[in-house]
């Protein structure tokens, strides 16, 4: 999987320690990212290609210095090129875990990204009819749901809340009281059970940081069929293809990187500078 093949990456000027450093570090990017977003600009396309642009500038290559087995993480940024109208979703994840063993586990996670309406309480761009076809192929797809406000009401687990307040310590304003963030992530069948289409939701939904550093890059909640990872990747076109995939590499120290020249399809991707 050629990840950084010819590429320069930016490094942070302080790398994290642990996963939770890195947890902060992600809030801090997807945050700054999201309340950079100007009123004319309130997309949903425009805030995810905002957001994957500045994941990838930012964050391309992290090394955990710590003692976190999952040691190394590379990712690309890719978009769907030319125009095409069957969309599978707006970001799917592929994620490809290296152990040092030899194993890996290589899956992917699917993202709907919707914008709360200005000066509303609802996400009008919800449509069962897409709900459904995300579900049937691939059932653990989630939402991805933006704010120009900040979202507080969050799932609190008390477990979670402790973590959360540990990076949110380092990457949060002095005084703040609660934790907070602008992006989350609802699983579609939490929302299709409850027919919310608002920030109900937020009560059944975890911020995309966290998500993303300890579920996606732990290989949880990500689809494993062999259909889901040739969608993802772009290669499988008869359910749609996503607008952006977002390409994860990790290694566990000491693990060697299993290469693939074809991850994801070029011919109908680029990536993201």
């Amino acid at each position: 999987m050629p990840l950084i093949s010819g590429v320069i990456f930016k490094v942070p000027d302080s790398m994290p320690h642990d996963l939770l450093d890195l947890t902060g570090l992600l809030e801090h990017t997807i945050r700054t990212s999201i309340k950079n977003v100007g009123l004319w600009d309130w997309d949903e396309d425009h805030i995810t290609r905002s957001l994957l642009t500045r994941l990838r500038s930012e964050l391309g290559r992290i090394e955990l210095l710590g003692d976190d087995v999952r040691s190394n993480i590379h990712w690309q940024a890719y978009k769907l090129s030319g125009t095409y109208e069957n969309r599978f979703g707006d970001v799917a994840i592929l994620v490809n875990i290296h152990y040092k063993d030899g194993e890996h586990l290589e899956g992917a996670a699917f993202l709907e990204a919707k914008r709360r309406q200005r000066r509303k309480t609802t996400f009008d761009a919800m449509r069962a009819q897409q709900l459904n076809k995300l579900l049937k192929h691939a059932p653990r797809a989630h939402y991805l749901l933006y704010d120009y406000e900040d979202i507080t009401g969050f799932q609190s687990s008390p477990v979670f809340f402790d973590e959360v307040r540990h990076f949110y310590r380092r990457n949060w304003p002095a005084g703040s009281v609660a934790p907070r963030t602008s992006a989350v992530c609802v699983p579609l069948n939490v929302a299709k059970a409850t027919g919310y289409k608002d920030t109900l939701l937020y009560r059944y939904a975890t911020p995309l940081s966290v998500m993303l550093s300890c579920r996606f890059f732990q290989g949880l909640d990500l689809e494993f069929g062999s259909e889901a990872l040739q969608v993802a990747a772009g290669f499988l076109e008869k359910f749609g293809l996503p607008s952006y995939i977002l390409e994860v590499e990790i290694s566990e120290a000491g693990a060697e990187p299993t290469k693939k020249t074809d991850y994801v399809n070029r011919q109908r991707y680029e990536p993201m500078d």
